[in-house]
């Protein structure tokens, strides 16, 4: 089972002459199809959760490119810890339930420090060189063997199908 029938979200992206009724139809049909509509109020490149999902992956690279961590390692950081809470709240319900003084304050010090590289970093340049293209290849950052491709892929349609249904209970 492919990833996207078990993810709600859908980006309804807002162009220049798109009215309010057309947005507010494709909302309740969206709906209707049990989605999880947002609107995307002006085109950017990546919209909204692509954006999201790639500042992630940027600063997981960069940790493991400098030798903070192990890839499995900075895998079970996502995981086991702020994916849990993002899937319940978001990042920006996380910071108001932090404090946004503490955000603010730590947003100064660790900002600065964050990765702001604006290409693709080396390793990942020469992994696809290399024809370690993850999954599709059978070894990227992991070995992608039956076995482990099998499992992944369970484990993870299984946990999505489980949110879908709670999704459905609220």
């Amino acid at each position: 089972m492919g990833v996207k029938p078990l993810v709600p979200l859908v980006e309804v992206v807002r162009g220049k002459e798109t009215n309010d009724k057309t947005v507010r139809r494709t909302f309740d049909l969206l709906k209707k199809m049990k989605k999880k509509p947002i609107e995307v109020k002006k085109e950017i490149p990546g919209f909204v959760a692509n954006r999201l999902q790639f500042a992630l992956f940027r600063e997981a690279l960069f940790l493991h490119q400098e030798g903070v961590a192990t890839m499995e390692d900075i895998d079970k950081a996502v995981v086991y810890s702020i994916g849990r809470r993002l899937c319940v709240t978001g990042p920006l319900v996380s910071a108001d339930m932090g404090g946004l003084d503490v955000f603010s304050s730590i947003s100064d010090y660790l900002f600065s420090d964050l990765c702001n590289s604006s290409e693709s970093f080396s390793l990942l340049k020469e992994m696809v060189r290399d024809d370690k293209l993850g999954s599709k290849s059978g070894q990227g950052f992991y070995n992608w063997d039956k076995s482990f491709t099998e499992k992944i892929h369970n484990k993870r349609d299984k946990e999505l199908i489980r949110l879908l249904k709670l999704d459905s209970e609220y």
